[in-house]
Formats: structure tokens, sequence, C-alpha cells
């Protein structure tokens, strides 16, 4: 599960916020209410160990299924994230994509 109510809730507490459900609101894409890793068993699976291609294929396979696997990916480019598997793309693959999308945009320019 990407985001866990009562974690984040908590978190949101012990910062002195008076109302967590409004920055859940907030900082919560609608979209990731709908996508796989929401029943996923543990979000360990999506950050699998450098090297483990087991665990890699097992998150990826979960994302095969997700409807919302484009919104993802979107999400994680644009937000820069550098951990874990997003959209169904590793680190490594986030990155090559947007090497890919900067060459051309330079190439465009």
């Amino acid at each position: 599960m990407r985001w866990s109510d009562d974690s984040y809730t908590q978190k949101a507490e012990s910062a002195g916020w008076d109302n967590p459900e409004k920055i859940l609101a907030v900082e919560r894409p609608d979209w990731q209410l709908d996508g796989a890793c929401r029943i996923a068993p543990d979000a360990a699976i999506f950050f699998p160990s450098p090297g483990d291609t087991e665990a890699l294929r097992a998150a990826k396979a979960m994302c095969g299924g997700c409807p919302v696997v484009q919104e993802c990916l979107e999400y994680a480019l644009g937000n820069n994230e550098r951990y874990g598997i997003w959209g169904g793309k590793s680190t490594r693959e986030r990155l090559l994509m947007l090497r890919a999308k900067r060459m051309l945009e330079a190439g465009e320019a």
C-alpha cells in the first residue's frame, strides 16, 4: 500500500496539525485510491533490493493489472520519485525515460 492513512494521520497529528484528514485530501492524488498497490500485502514489494529480480518481477506483475498504471507512472516522472516501482517501471527505467525525453526536447529546440 503506497499510502497508509493511519500512519500518515499519526504523522500529521504529531506535527501539530488539527485536521489531518484535510492533509490527506490534499496530499494523496485520487487515482491512488484505485491502485493495485492498495491491496498489496506488503508495500515493501514495490521497493525490491538491488538485484532481487524475483521481487522486481512480482511488483511489475502487480502493476501490470493496475487500472491506474499510467497515472502512477506520470506521477513518478513528474515528481522525480527516486525509489521503488512506480507505474510498472523501476528507478533505472524511469531515469532512462526522462533522459530520452530530455534528448528529444533538446533536438526539437
